[in-house]
């Protein structure tokens, strides 16, 4: 979709980028700029900057960078165009003819939202209006659910006869090929019934709340499967997903943590006692795209699986899979066999919230705890193996100060001084503490151009040289300057020439608006960060002399060596021949080394 370029330049002016980041990022002021952690990447000294005079921000860490539209669309997930149409709406200005227009979809995909849309209606219009859903509204209240919680998810009931549901939608239009592919029905020997039948139903919704999918739960706690989940298909993959992403989303950010549950009744039961940051796996164990959802959003998350033996190992794999994606997993620790569910039913809302903040168990706490559940105390090789393996671990994944702690426990618990228990431990010592993914490595020139060095720094500047200015940007075109220091710079400057010829006089963010390549985006807002130099045909005349020079430094390391192996072969002819030219390259490099009066002369 194009959004006309004028309606992008009055949202620009309206929109301060430090107000809306501040929303997802708390800031504070610096000098010019406010810094704050950057979403992007997991670090414990800001490295994240926004420019209220420039209207961008840039990650000094990881490179990430841009204008407030950009950050929407990363920190969001989504297109270019729904982010104009958050900031329209959010400035209250009214949006142009090409935005009112459907975004472009799969009519197919649509026709699968618009069943899972009108199903999730039917499904709770018969749970809280009509006979047939009595029992299953007895049901949810009899847990402990309350008639708003069940509004708010839009909980439903599916009646045990096996067609009410493909009967509504095909009445609706829909045909019985289009309800199989989403899941909504199925071909049981040749007959086509509803999936879900006699089933308490909650909506399963994408990031933006659109319901592409339907977990059910069966009324007898006996029945099998308690639980039955729709089948993947386009729009619904499990180990994508978070229920009740949607709506948390707002909460985990402002608390930069979330709470991780291992069903839907523990959400519903955590959501109702008031705590807004709680989603759910999808009957999967954590998978490394859910790490990720939940990376864009907050640093901690709180791990509230059930406290029986299929919840234990749930826990240590999500603690693995958070830490792989740069997030503390801490441990609520859970009366053995509860889930979150029975304990708000058995305790109250005020008890859990108390434990969530009383009752935690770091990862390494908790997987000491693991380990000792499981030792074999009875014989004395069962409890030095279990001693070698919290040793391993904490030598592994241990802070310094909580190997400390963790060292002093264990050597009253065995009689052992700590000297002795840390000479164990270094034997098992690797060189990086904690399982924290490899950070990106981001090029010093990224960061900024004074981090930069000899030909890139002056490749550098040149870009910048155009970015900021009109007049420089004509002048390197007249030049015919189309290559610089790194294929990176080359490929940028193009882009700049491109937009400098087709909007001349555009304030240099609107530049970033424009590029898709995600490293072309993150080296044009290292530049826009950085202050540079005033900008003079001189000044940019110099630039172009000093890349020249660097160009004829390289080929006469070239030249003097192929002279050598000219010489150490015999080849005089060759050798006299590459002579002129060594001649040739340094009288042109000390021309360009003479002051520039005498240069111009």
């Amino acid at each position: 979709m194009n959004v006309p370029e004028t309606f992008i330049d009055t949202l620009r002016q309206k929109v301060d980028i430090v107000e809306v980041i501040s929303e997802y990022v708390p800031l504070r002021k610096s000098g010019r700029s406010y810094v704050g952690l950057c979403p992007f990447h997991n670090e414990r000294t800001p490295s994240f900057s926004v420019s209220p005079e420039r209207q961008v921000y840039h990650c000094f860490g990881c490179g990430a960078g841009g204008t407030v539209f950009r950050f929407l669309m990363d920190i969001e997930g989504i297109s270019f165009a729904e982010a104009v149409t958050l900031l329209a709406e959010r400035c209250g200005i009214p949006l142009p003819d090409a935005l009112h227009a459907p975004a472009p979809r799969s009519p197919r995909l649509e026709r699968y939202r618009q069943a899972h849309d009108l199903a999730a209606k039917a499904f709770n219009h018969i749970l809280m209006n009509t006979d047939a859903g009595v029992q299953a509204l007895h049901y949810l209240l009899s847990r402990g659910i309350s008639r708003t919680t069940m509004a708010t998810f839009q909980l439903g009931y599916a009646p045990p006869s096996g067609r009410a549901m493909m009967s509504f939608l095909q009445q609706k239009g829909f045909s019985a090929e289009e309800l199989i592919a989403c899941g909504l029905a199925v071909d049981l020997g040749g007959e086509l019934v509803d999936r879900f039948r006699g089933r308490v139903i909650i909506p399963i919704a994408d990031r933006r709340g659109q319901v592409v999918a339907f977990g059910a739960r069966a009324l007898d706690d006996d029945a099998k499967p308690k639980y039955l989940n729709s089948p993947e298909y386009e729009l619904f993959h499990k180990g994508r997903m978070l229920f009740n992403v949607h709506r948390a989303r707002k909460a985990i950010r402002r608390e930069r943590r979330a709470l991780l549950l291992e069903g839907y009744m523990d959400v519903l039961a955590v959501a109702q006692a008031g705590i807004e940051c709680a989603v759910a796996t999808l009957g999967t164990s954590l998978t490394e795209e859910q790490a990720q959802l939940l990376k864009a959003d907050c640093d901690k998350v709180v791990i509230a699986y059930d406290g029986d033996e299929a919840g234990r190992k749930a826990t240590v794999r999500a603690i693995d899979v958070l830490e792989q994606a740069g997030i503390t997993p801490v441990v609520l620790r859970l009366p053995d066999g509860m889930d979150p569910d029975e304990y708000i039913r058995a305790h109250g809302a005020r008890a859990f919230e108390r434990m969530l903040s009383e009752s935690t168990w770091t990862a390494v706490q908790f997987l000491i705890e693991d380990m000792r559940a499981r030792a074999e105390w009875v014989s004395p090789a069962g409890r030095t193996e279990f001693l070698r393996q919290v040793l391993r671990l904490l030598a592994e994944r241990a802070s310094p100060v909580e190997q400390e702690y963790q060292l002093r426990n264990l050597s009253q618990e065995f009689n052992l001084s700590v000297e002795t228990l840390k000479e164990e431990m270094r034997g098992f010592a690797k060189p990086l503490r904690r399982r924290s993914p490899p950070r990106e490595e981001v090029a010093p020139w990224v960061n900024s151009p004074r981090a930069a060095k000899g030909k890139d720094q002056v490749s550098l500047r040149i870009l910048q040289a155009a970015l900021f200015s009109q007049e420089a940007a004509e002048y390197l075109m007249e030049k015919g300057v189309t290559e610089l220091a790194h294929p990176l710079h080359t490929a940028l400057l193009s882009h700049v020439y491109s937009w400098r010829l087709e909007q001349p006089g555009q304030p240099p963010s609107a530049f970033i608006d424009r590029l898709e390549d995600e490293e072309l985006v993150r080296l044009a807002s290292s530049l826009l960060f950085d202050e540079p130099p005033e900008i003079t045909a001189e000044l940019v005349e110099d630039y172009l002399r000093a890349l020249e020079l660097f160009r004829l430094e390289q080929e006469l390391k070239e030249k003097v060596r192929a002279w050598n192996e000219a010489e150490a072969a015999g080849d005089q002819e060759k050798s006299r021949e590459i002579k002129l030219q060594v001649e040739w390259i340094q009288s042109q490099m000390a021309t360009m080394k003479q002051p520039r009066a005498l240069h111009a002369e």
